[in-house]
């Protein structure tokens, strides 16, 4: 009889992954320059996921609304109607109500909720998006809805709340990062390592970012780099066992923002930490 295989077998990528990988290898023999254009392109895109029965429970008890945005309407949702205001930013590729698991302990604390689908993301029109784009959708969203006393924001979301407290134009009590990213370089070389891009083309991608935004767009927009002045007290929450983003980046961050601490959780990882009873906990404890 066959033995059984103690070891898993590694899973095949999805057929969109393999197709891309063999495309861009074509591309890059043609052109090095042509292939880090259509990274660039892609780099941006921003892939809408189907949504799970919980989100959609969580956004069907929300006031739902768009938001006049220069990018288009922001689909933008609220819960409760009290005097202070938390706001959640998801992360790339994410919806507000992915974050939704915050708002009923929120809610029993006497807060008002809100959340929002960045450009490009959820009910949201467009199919791309950028960290300037998401920024003006925030300041949109806080001009209509009013200010926040603390903001909840994962992953990206904890970059783009990194850059806005840096512009000095938004302002918040509290800040909490789950499952942060520091630099947009480690955004890149991860991306470029799934992808199984060389570095002929990955230098023809920052190249055409770089031309597009700024030169210095790397360190513009770190997490880290934009948290080392901030007086805004933080709670950056990240898991050991976070395969999408190192913790060593959370603690990074947390390092690097003077006001903030690091609080360290395992078997979570990059998503279901979200749902987490024990993180929510922390969190709102946090809060207020």
């Amino acid at each position: 009889m066959p033995t059984k295989n103690k070891h898993r077998q590694r899973r095949k990528p999805p057929f969109v992954l393999r197709w891309l990988r063999f495309s861009f290898r074509l591309q890059s023999l043609i052109s090095t320059r042509w292939a880090g254009w259509r990274l660039y392109r892609l780099w941006f895109t921003s892939p809408k996921h189907p949504e799970p029965r919980r989100e959609q429970a969580w956004r069907e008890g929300a006031d739902f609304m768009l938001v006049a945005n220069q990018y288009g309407p922001i689909a933008t949702y609220t819960w409760g109607d009290g005097q202070e205001t938390v706001l959640l930013l998801h992360g790339w590729s994410g919806r507000g109500p992915q974050m939704g698991a915050f708002v009923k302990p929120l809610l029993d604390k006497g807060y008002r909720v809100v959340a929002f689908d960045a450009p490009g993301h959820g009910r949201s029109p467009g199919k791309s998006s950028t960290i300037f784009k998401m920024y003006d959708a925030l300041q949109s969203v806080i001009h209509e809805l009013g200010p926040a006393r603390a903001v909840i924001a994962h992953s990206f979301g904890s970059m783009l709340l990194a850059y806005a407290l840096k512009q000095g134009t938004f302002t918040t009590d509290k800040a909490v990062c789950i499952s942060s990213p520091t630099s947009p370089v480690f955004l890149v070389d991860r991306f470029c390592q799934i992808m199984q891009i060389n570095d002929p083309v990955k230098q023809q991608f920052m190249r055409h970012t770089e031309k597009a935004f700024d030169k210095n767009i790397w360190d513009n927009i770190s997490a880290d780099k934009n948290a080392i002045n901030l007086a805004v007290p933080a709670l950056i929450i990240h898991d050991k066992d976070d395969h999408d983003v190192p913790y060593q980046l959370g603690q990074q961050l947390a390092d690097a923002w003077p006001a903030a601490r690091f609080h360290l959780t395992q078997g979570l990882g990059h998503r279901r930490i979200l749902r987490n009873r024990d993180v929510i906990n922390t969190v709102v404890e946090f809060v207020g």
